[in-house]
């Protein structure tokens, strides 16, 4: 492998984009969400900062719709919670949908597509720039112990993750510890979206709460617990970068 082509990620994106505009399968943000954030991390390798705002605009643009999809998958949402989702998710698609036929977008898509490839050496090079950000990000988890702060540990390891795959090196201990994480971040949002239902007259079973903290407090206390079983493996990884 001596060059890196960003070609499977950004037809992925492409793929997908038209099944978001229609809505019908959530798959279709997400898998959006999902090629875009390769295509950052690619872009990273590449250390290139050229159209890294345009990607961060359109993840960030799925993603109270991508939110608001995975909460609707729930199969036990009360019933006003849900209807009162749905009618957010509406909300947010009528705002969503229009920018995937914006210029902006087709400007990305156009740009995109002319990048040259990426020399797998200089990749290689600035992969323990990633294995640093986990660590730094550990480091201010393990001081602040806030979910605010495991979900930025998540995110570098998602970061993590996508730059050994581009590099096609293992990455099964950091996709472990990420869907872990991604526990608590499913769990938490669904407990802000439940607050903001209820700051707006709405009413939930109390019992419905309390099961939801329940089961973030275990899904943290799981998090913590893989990520100290773990974080070995990854302080060898980071000597072997």
């Amino acid at each position: 492998m001596s060059v890196i082509g960003l070609e499977r990620w950004l037809q992925h994106l492409l793929e997908h984009l038209p099944i978001a505009r229609e809505g019908h399968d959530p798959e279709g943000v997400h898998q959006v969400r999902v090629a875009v954030r390769r295509l950052r991390v690619w872009l990273r390798l590449a250390g290139m900062r050229v159209l890294e705002d345009d990607l961060a605009w359109l993840v960030r643009a799925a993603g109270q719709v991508r939110d608001l999809e995975v909460l609707l998958q729930h199969p036990n949402l009360p019933r006003a919670f849900r209807a009162w989702a749905e009618l957010r998710l509406k909300q947010a698609r009528t705002t969503f949908v229009p920018l995937l036929d914006s210029p902006r977008l087709a400007g990305l898509l156009s740009a995109l597509a002319c990048l040259p490839p990426l020399d797998a050496k200089v990749a290689e090079s600035r992969l323990p720039r990633f294995v640093q950000q986990v660590e730094r990000r550990a480091q201010e988890w393990r001081r602040e112990d806030s979910i605010e702060h495991l979900h930025a540990l998540r995110r570098a390891l998602r970061r993590l993750r996508y730059a050994l795959e581009w590099l096609e090196q293992d990455s099964d201990t950091v996709k472990a510890l990420q869907e872990i994480f991604g526990q608590v971040g499913d769990l938490s949002f669904t407990l802000n979206y439940l607050a903001a239902f209820e700051a707006e007259g709405g009413r939930a079973p109390a019992r419905y709460r309390e099961q939801l903290e329940d089961s973030l407090a275990q899904a943290l206390k799981e998090a913590k617990q893989a990520w100290n079983h773990h974080q070995g493996d990854l302080r060898s990884f980071a000597k072997s970068t």
